[in-house]
């Protein structure tokens, strides 16, 4: 089982705080950021004795019976599942129908699949691994960021998705989180010099970009470095960048 997360915080621990922060930058706080990533994960155990996580009334898992209600998961998915042999799921909740498609999909195909996990709430992912109470191989993967945008700077997660995995919703990890899995459903990247350059991880580069000039559309900043009259420096990398760009 491979995690990738960043490291737990509590940002948000109440109702003031939410609402300060709202008035400082209303633009940077989502409903779901807000409530979820508080430091609320609840937990509850089932009729069969497996812990359940609550998170502001949501159980994500069946109070009575959650590897039953797993099984539903799969059956609600099987022509999904059929059909290919790398997944997306959207929401960990506490594993269970992550371990139950493993299992199936391992009986199966073999070892060769594939699957991603989406989880924006590090608290929860927190607790998981705290209790310990489903394991997965190392053909499953969760992401774990808090900000849309850190997915899709995230180069492994990004070669994942042009292959067109299966999306797999996990219905309740979905309504507690729902404008950000819209957010992530839409995204796009941004085609201005500045915005682009936070996807930029190398600092010179990032550097470069952002002295050149950060009113420009990328479009735009391409077609200027190659009408330059003498080309130096980081202007090579722009041109190599510019023509992976355009072969997309």
């Amino acid at each position: 089982m491979i995690v990738l997360t960043p490291k737990a915080n509590c940002d948000f621990k109440d109702e003031e705080h939410v609402e300060l922060f709202k008035k400082i930058n209303p633009k940077l706080l989502t409903k779901d950021m807000a409530m979820n990533n508080s430091c609320e994960v609840e937990v509850k155990y089932s009729k069969t004795e497996q812990p359940i996580p609550v998170i502001n009334g949501v159980h994500l898992h069946s109070i009575y019976n959650p590897e039953r209600e797993a099984e539903g998961f799969i059956s609600g998915n099987q022509k999904a599942i059929e059909n290919s042999k790398s997944f997306l799921i959207f929401g960990l909740g506490f594993g269970y129908h992550i371990s139950k498609l493993e299992k199936l999909i391992r009986s199966q195909k073999g070892d060769n699949f594939k699957i991603y996990v989406i989880e924006p709430n590090n608290l929860l992912v927190e607790k998981w691994r705290e209790l310990k109470e489903t394991s997965f191989s190392d053909n499953v993967v969760l992401f774990n960021y808090q900000d849309v945008k850190d997915f899709f700077k995230d180069l492994k997660l990004i070669q994942f998705m042009s292959d067109k995995p299966a999306v797999l919703i996990h219905n309740a990890s979905f309504q507690l989180n729902e404008s950000f899995y819209k957010q992530f459903m839409s995204f796009h990247y941004p085609t201005g010099v500045e915005d682009s350059s936070t996807f930029i991880e190398n600092e010179d580069l990032r550097a470069y970009l952002l002295s050149e000039g950060t009113n420009e559309t990328t479009e735009e900043f391409f077609l200027r470095i190659k009408n330059k009259s003498f080309i130096k420096g980081n202007d090579y990398l722009a041109l190599a960048l510019s023509e992976m760009v355009q072969g997309r």
